[in-house]
């Protein structure tokens, strides 16, 4: 009987140490996977990633992890700022290319990214402010201050695009035929490009508080492709 609890005492002891041993693996794993975003990716901050299922020793060995997930307050991609990054990737590869089997992100593009392709797009001077239900742009009209609300809609793969609801003025709200035709067209074919990787795709996309949350998937993409948007 002493023996039989010896060996019970001396197996759970073994288990504790390969427990403690790979959580302590998992843990370096994902602080060098932080470092090595904020190298790689512009003005990232507040970067977490987590690895899950357990153990992590056997996934590694496998060449592939189960599941990770991924946040970060900011980032730049593209060369829009992203605030609020959320990523879940399935099936990532743990050697070079750092293949993920599929995978989905969001993030919100800043209101201050959409004003710089607004004014290269329209040649208008509008400043671009986000609510929880629409984006607004507002600029000057000979003197007159004008106000157009307009929805972001996903309008490819990779590109979104904005619908005028309406346009509002000092004397109310007018139809944006009624603006000067060369106004009236540049609002009309507001599109975004978005700089996304091969296999990513955009899903949605909806105005917040401070600018647009688009949501990505993708399948088969490489990480480094990710970063490098």
């Amino acid at each position: 009987m002493r023996r039989l609890v010896g060996l019970l005492v001396t197996l759970v002891a073994l288990v504790a140490v390969a427990v403690v041993a790979d959580r302590v693996a998992v843990g370096a794993a994902e602080r060098g996977a932080v470092t090595a975003f904020e190298q790689q990716a512009d003005d990232v901050t507040g970067a977490q990633i987590d690895i899950t299922g357990f153990p992590f020793l056997t996934q590694l060995l496998r060449g592939e992890l189960t599941h990770v997930t991924g946040s970060a307050d900011t980032a730049s991609f593209g060369g829009y700022a992203i605030s609020d990054l959320r990523v879940e990737a399935d099936g990532v590869g743990t050697s070079e290319p750092y293949r993920i089997a599929s995978g989905a992100a969001s993030g919100v593009i800043a209101a201050e990214s959409l004003q710089e392709v607004v004014a290269e797009q329209s040649g208008l001077d509008a400043a671009v402010t986000s609510s929880a239900d629409v984006l607004s742009l507002g600029f000057d009209l000979f003197g007159a201050e004008i106000t157009v609300d307009v929805t972001p809609r996903v309008s490819g793969p990779a590109e979104l695009a904005v619908d005028v609801v309406a346009v509002r003025t000092g004397l109310g709200t007018v139809s944006v035929d009624d603006l000067p035709s060369g106004i009236a067209g540049a609002l009309s074919d507001l599109r975004v490009p978005l700089d996304l990787p091969d296999g990513v795709t955009l899903d949605s996309v909806a105005p917040v508080e401070g600018g647009v949350r688009v949501a990505v998937t993708g399948t088969d993409v490489v990480a480094e492709d990710l970063v490098a948007s």
